[in-house]
């Protein structure tokens, strides 16, 4: 038999080209991966003025004006999200913050970007914020998402929540303990007696609506005047609990914090409000409201549960007497549950 072997060396070369070629196959593909996931530049930080005060934690934490504070808490790292699309940080648990701008630009034309609050779901940052597509138009719910908290964000132009008739603001996510994701907002209709908070299921990545939402709360109490607003849900010993801003937002306008529980998160929330508001205005803060509630680790106090807010202070950080407050401040006070049930905020004022 006449057979013939293939040179051993025309193997190896050709061995080697393939894996020449599938490594830089994947060194490509890495490069790509890696470039597409390259960190963007950082924001800039202008610190703060740090306020002088009582205690460890000073009401209002900063000088810097922070409306609708949606928080992140990482340890030590406290992010604040304010209307505006506005960023904060400190890096003490705190007590000295930076400003770093806006993290996200709205489009040209939009306008009052407010009340955005992030949360980490399906993999990446997520935060829910209202917009206007111009002045006298009604507000729409967006979101965009990020890989990285302070940089990188990127909007999705079509809002997930939107309607022909009315405002809607005031976005928040809500987690049970089954894992189920829901989005709370404000309906703002024209007519007083229709306001409410209305909820619906969020899918998984928590990007769109899955079901129809419900109404869950009206305007049924006095000091609740024309507003409610800026929903907060939690879930504690088998109870849901429904936190709201109820009165107008400004500085004479009364604004203050509710509460309400159910036994479910989609519940008519009416019939167990609590009996009046948690937290009111005194003459050293004008208008609090708009929490937002989370746990955070604090000087010996340790882990705690904390309502963050914004109010209007009637006193600059020398000690003066302001004519008229101009913006409003970044709050946070301890929150505590009695016996009873209800939760309390410091003494039912702003604490300093």
């Amino acid at each position: 038999m006449n057979s013939r072997r293939r040179p051993k060396t025309r193997v190896v070369v050709a061995l080697t080209l393939a894996v020449g070629l599938l490594a830089g196959s994947l060194q490509a593909a890495g490069a790509a991966t890696a470039s597409a996931h390259t960190l963007p530049p950082a924001p800039s930080a202008t610190p703060c003025e740090v306020r002088a005060g009582q205690g460890d934690y000073p009401n209002p934490l900063n000088e810097c004006a922070a409306a609708d504070p949606g928080m992140v808490i990482q340890g030590n790292t406290w992010y604040a999200f304010t209307t505006g699309l506005h960023l904060y940080r400190s890096t003490d648990a705190g007590h000295h913050w930076d400003d770093l701008g806006k993290f996200l630009t709205a489009p040209t034309g939009y306008v009052d970007a407010w009340a955005p609050e992030v949360y980490h779901v399906g993999g990446r940052w997520t935060v829910y914020f209202s917009m206007r597509t111009a002045p006298g138009q009604f507000e729409k719910i967006y979101v965009a998402t990020s890989r990285w908290l302070d940089r990188g964000w990127e909007l999705n132009p079509t809002p997930i929540y939107s309607t022909a008739d009315h405002s809607t603001i005031d976005a928040t996510m809500f987690t049970d303990h089954h894992g189920k994701h829901y989005l709370l907002w404000s309906d703002g209709f024209q007519v007083k007696e229709q306001r409410r908070i209305s909820i619906a299921p969020l899918s998984g990545d928590g990007r769109r609506l899955t079901g129809t939402p419900t109404p869950i709360m009206s305007i049924t109490q006095p000091w609740e005047n024309s507003t409610i607003e800026a929903p907060t849900m939690l879930e504690r010993d088998g109870s849901y609990y429904l936190f709201y801003s109820g009165s107008l937002y400004t500085y004479t306008g009364g604004y203050g914090v509710g509460v309400a529980r159910a036994s479910s998160p989609t519940a008519n929330f009416d019939p167990g409000k609590h009996d009046g508001p948690i937290l009111t205005g005194d003459d050293h803060y004008a208008s609090p409201g708009h929490q937002f509630i989370t746990n955070v680790t604090l000087p010996g106090r340790g882990h705690t549960q904390v309502m963050f807010y914004h109010a209007y202070q009637w006193y600059d950080a020398a000690g003066n007497k302001l004519a008229t407050p101009q913006t409003r401040k970044l709050m946070m006070d301890e929150m505590h549950w009695g016996s009873d049930g209800w939760p309390t905020v410091s003494n039912g004022h702003p604490s300093r």
